[in-house]
């Protein structure tokens, strides 16, 4: 009967301490996002034009940034433009197929 106890006890111990932990982990990100958060979104918005919607906002007045955000945005949909086309070709290409009589096996 003791070890049953021993063992429960360990394990709610074990089940409180990384319910904690993950609670501690959770508040530090949100302190640390709230301090860096603007430096941060930018820093990622940097990696890639498709994540440019990431970036904080402009502050008013600043051209270069609206200049460097309208780019990104265009670069965004001129890929996007291409995805379409090849999708409309692939099924422009399965709609002819389809159409075509088939052949009957033997």
């Amino acid at each position: 009967m003791m070890k049953a106890r021993s063992g429960l006890g360990k394990l709610v111990s074990f089940a409180f301490s990384r319910v904690l932990l993950i609670f501690i982990l959770g508040f530090a990100a949100g302190m640390a996002w709230q301090a860096y958060g603007g430096t941060a979104r930018k820093t990622i918005a940097s990696w890639s034009p498709r994540l440019a919607w990431m970036a904080p906002p402009a502050a008013p007045g600043s051209a270069s940034s609206s200049s460097d955000r309208l780019k990104a945005m265009s670069l965004a949909l001129a890929a996007a433009r291409q995805s379409l086309d090849k999708v409309g070709t692939e099924m422009s290409k399965l709609q002819d197929e389809g159409d075509q009589p088939r052949r009957r096996r033997r």
